[in-house]
C-alpha cells in the first residue's frame, strides 16, 4: 500500500509541475521556451508513478523516528530556503541551505559553513557574472 500511496503522491507533484510550468515564460533563452522543460520531466515523471500504482512491487522498510525528523528538517531547511531567497539574496540564502544541509546530514558545523561560505559566493559568481544569470546578490531586507 506505501507503494501505490507514494505513486499517488508523485503524480500529483508531477502533474501540478507539468500545469504550472507550461506558462512559465523568458525573454532568453531556447528557441522552444523554457515552458518545454516542465513537460518532458512531468509526463515521464506521472507514467512512471502511475506504474507505481498499477503495478507495485518490493517491500517497504519505514526508517526510524531519528531519520525521519532528519528529512523533515532537511525539508524544512528547503522550504525555507525558497522563501529566504528574495529577502536575503543568493549568496545569503545558498550558505544557509548549504550549511543547514551540511549539519543535517551529518556533518561537522564548522566544515559545514566553510563550505557554504565558499560554494554560495562561487555559485553567485557562477550564474550571475560567467553565464549572465541575473541572480540578486543582497536581497530585498539589504537593498
Amino acid at each position: 500500500m506505501t507503494v501505490r500511496i507514494a505513486g499517488v503522491a508523485i503524480f500529483v507533484i508531477a502533474a501540478l509541475y507539468t500545469w504550472y510550468g507550461q506558462g512559465y515564460t523568458a525573454n532568453f533563452g531556447d528557441v522552444l521556451g523554457p515552458s518545454v522543460f516542465p513537460v518532458i520531466v512531468g509526463i515521464p515523471a506521472m507514467i512512471l508513478s502511475a506504474s507505481l500504482v498499477v503495478f507495485p512491487s518490493g517491500q517497504v522498510d519505514w526508517p526510524d523516528r531519528s531519520h525521519m525528523a532528519r528529512q523533515a528538517a532537511a525539508l524544512a531547511i528547503l522550504v525555507g530556503y525558497a522563501f529566504l531567497l528574495l529577502p536575503l539574496g543568493f549568496p545569503l540564502a545558498t550558505f544557509l541551505l548549504i550549511a543547514g544541509l551540511g549539519i543535517v546530514l551529518g556533518g561537522a558545523p564548522l566544515k559545514a559553513a566553510l563550505l557554504g561560505a565558499v560554494i554560495a559566493p562561487g555559485l553567485w559568481a557562477l550564474f550571475d557574472q560567467v553565464l549572465g544569470l541575473p541572480l540578486a546578490f543582497l536581497g530585498r531586507w539589504f537593498g
